[in-house]
């Protein structure tokens, strides 16, 4: 089994605690910090953004069965 990696850990939180939301949040604050020039916080929030959608996605294709 993989650990961890820290995004995946702050996407797990965040989604728990403002759902899917959180995936949409991060792209918006990834923009506003590409706006503000602050380029490694904007591509850590994308990781972030991407590792949510992967947990969301993951969460969601074992619904239904």
């Amino acid at each position: 089994m993989l650990t961890e990696t820290t995004a995946d850990k702050l996407a797990s939180r965040m989604l728990a605690h403002n759902g899917i939301a959180a995936i949409w949040d991060s792209h918006v604050a990834a923009a506003a910090a590409h706006g503000l020039g602050k380029h490694d916080m904007a591509a850590s929030l994308i990781e972030i953004a991407e590792a949510a959608e992967r947990l969301w996605a993951a969460r969601a294709g074992g619904q239904g069965e």
